[in-house]
């Protein structure tokens, strides 16, 4: 998983994973490839709701580990600049569409542990409408995201270039999701 970058590493080989742009005619296949295995992380992290949440909290902490291990390896070399941007690229959306896909997990976990005066099967039916309709938004991010890790994290070599994208990402996201709208347009279901 980490491809040869561990704590042996010398900085120099680390700092060419983030500007050499290396073979440019493979990139649809690994920006396919990298959307496939986002993809496969946000389904378990909402997947794995039902069962409490329990699941889903420990996906979340096994991948968050996994990445301060990588933030771990970088930062000693002294490289924790270029390896955020590199990985801000596309880890802005990525990532939070991971959180989101957590959350809409939680949510069926929740209403199945505590499903209040309802039957748990109700109380699951409903949050899945709500849970169901942030999965289906988290389709186009992750999309976004693979094209942005298979693509702009090989052809775009600049840090400020790649902080930019990273932080117009983040507005584009923020916004789409917490403006106000008007209130008919919020009703998952009728």
């Amino acid at each position: 998983m980490s491809g040869g970058r561990d704590p042996t590493t010398s900085a120099q080989t680390l700092r060419a994973t983030f500007y050499d742009d290396g073979e440019k005619n493979g990139l649809s296949i690994f920006a396919a490839f990298l959307f496939t295995n986002n993809a496969q992380v946000s389904l378990f992290a909402f997947a794995l709701g039902f069962a409490f949440g329990i699941p889903t909290a420990m996906l979340i902490a096994m991948n968050g580990a996994s990445l301060g291990a990588m933030m771990a390896v970088f930062a000693a070399k002294g490289l924790a600049f270029e390896f955020t941007g590199w990985l801000a690229i596309d880890g802005v959306t990525e990532l939070f569409a991971i959180v989101l896909a957590g959350a809409a997990g939680f949510k069926i976990g929740l209403a199945v542990a505590f499903p209040g005066e309802r039957g748990r099967l109700d109380a699951a039916a409903e949050a899945g409408w709500i849970a169901g309709a942030v999965m289906a938004g988290l389709v186009l991010m992750l999309m976004f995201a693979g094209l942005l890790e298979g693509f702009g994290r090989q052809l775009i070599t600049s840090d400020l270039a790649r902080y930019s994208i990273a932080l117009a990402s983040g507005l584009v996201w923020l916004c789409y999701l917490y403006l106000p709208r008007r209130e008919d347009a919020l009703n998952v279901r009728s």
